[in-house]
């Protein structure tokens, strides 16, 4: 592996994130493999959001959009705290910084795995404080 390429997949891996922080889901998009798939790293055992554990792109890019535009008044993505790459993967520990519609302050973390073909992503596996988000989602609801 190059580490021209190896470079180019860890700016893509931020560039993810400021792209979700200014609502860019075009840059979004264009970032991940038309195979891309998305996965919550939740334990079977507990009730996901959208019952649904793994979703392909464009699934994904609703959802970030639903949550980012629906849901959250704003949400940030902070700079990751710690970084590890290795051949064809980055790993991210972010916390976020958000405030829901209804003026619930968000603060959760998360560890997010991102994998690659070349430059693109072709998964990315989402790690929440599992605690926190079933918690924060379930008093939103009631």
């Amino acid at each position: 592996m190059s580490t021209t390429i190896q470079a180019k997949q860890l700016a893509n891996a931020h560039a993810f994130l400021s792209h979700l922080n200014t609502l860019d889901f075009d840059g979004v998009a264009e970032l991940l493999a038309p195979n891309f798939t998305f996965e919550y790293g939740f334990a079977a055992s507990l009730d996901l959001p959208g019952g649904k554990a793994k979703r392909g792109k464009q699934e994904t890019l609703e959802l970030y959009k639903h949550a980012w535009l629906t849901v959250f008044d704003y949400i940030t993505l902070l700079p990751p705290i710690e970084v590890i790459q290795g051949s064809d993967a980055v790993v991210f520990h972010v916390k976020s910084d958000g405030m829901s519609k209804s003026g619930k302050k968000y603060n959760n973390e998360y560890m997010l795995t991102f994998r690659f073909a070349g430059e693109q992503i072709v998964y990315m596996k989402e790690f929440p404080d599992t605690k926190y988000s079933n918690s924060y989602f379930a008093d939103l609801s009631s």
